[in-house]
């Protein structure tokens, strides 16, 4: 039987139409949560990913406060622009758009970042309260992924849940949240290299396999158990053989192992569409904390 689908575009409409709710009842106190991204330049893909943040705030009722810089501008300008946001009570959460131009230090934006309104969870301080169970800022691809899980319906109390990506935007931040000792948690994870010989060992013996490596049918379907759920965060562009179109996949060769797993996120339509809406939703959790309703 064909794996269950987990339809990110689905899962991310009903939590927009709640936060939509959550941020009237916030008005209704007088709050308006506010979301404030920093631009630098006109990189196009970066100029088009804000656009989308800012069309979502809209959306659901977020005042959109970016700070949009030309590319010349100086790293003591950009700091000083990020510590005005600091400082600014209408600014509930504040992102640093990635890439910077190459004459800025994208490790001195990010540690500029109040940890109070960092709500890509990059800042030291929030990702060691993440490990150590606290209330944090986590990075939105980890939430999304923990919340797809738990709409769809999967306990991960004791599951093998195995993340074939060490780095600081997924692994590590997914396995600080399924690790804790407490409820929706209390995983047993394990953090692989993708380069580990002998991957298929690890992946293999997963209840819930996640994989971010960009590299288009890096999974197969040997490498997975029957029932195996699979959260696939790869993004790579292929030529279609019949259209010779570009087209966008996963890194699971999603039509084969979707007949032997119990369900699948798809490439795409799965994690992507989730990440605007969780950073939304942590904007306004920030929010309700600087309320004092949290």
């Amino acid at each position: 039987m064909p794996a269950k689908i987990l339809d990110g575009r689905a899962i991310s409409a009903q939590i927009r139409e709640d936060l939509k709710g959550e941020v009237d009842r916030l008005k209704e106190r007088g709050i308006t949560p506010g979301l404030a991204g920093v631009l630098v330049g006109e990189d196009p893909g970066s100029v088009t990913y804000v656009g989308l943040k800012a069309k979502a705030c809209e959306e659901v009722g977020v005042a959109e406060l970016m700070c949009r810089l030309p590319d010349t501008v100086t790293e003591q300008e950009l700091l000083s622009n990020i510590e005005r946001l600091n400082g600014d009570p209408k600014v509930h959460g504040i992102f640093v758009q990635l890439p910077l131009p190459k004459h800025l230090s994208e490790e001195k934006a990010l540690a500029a970042v109040s940890p109070d309104k960092d709500v890509d969870g990059f800042q030291a301080v929030n990702v060691g309260k993440s490990w150590l169970g606290q209330s944090a800022f986590v990075p939105a691809v980890a939430i999304a992924m923990h919340e797809i899980l738990i709409r769809g319906g999967y306990d991960v109390k004791y599951k093998d849940v195995v993340i074939v990506n060490v780095d600081n935007l997924v692994g590590k931040p997914l396995a600080s949240i399924l690790a804790q000792d407490k409820e929706k948690a209390m995983a047993n994870v394990t953090l692989v290299h993708p380069s580990t010989p002998d991957l298929a060992a690890y992946t293999r013996r997963a209840d819930i396999l996640v994989v971010s490596v960009n590299k288009p049918k890096f999974i197969t379907t040997d490498m997975v158990r029957e029932g195996v759920v699979v959260l696939d965060f790869g993004s790579n562009f292929v030529e279609d053989p019949v259209t010779k179109k570009r087209r966008t996949v996963g890194d699971v060769d999603f039509d084969a192992v979707k007949e032997k797993a119990g369900a699948i996120t798809p490439v795409p339509g799965g994690v992507g569409p989730m990440l605007i809406t969780m950073l939304l939703a942590t904007t306004v959790w920030s929010a309700r904390k600087a309320a004092g309703l949290v």
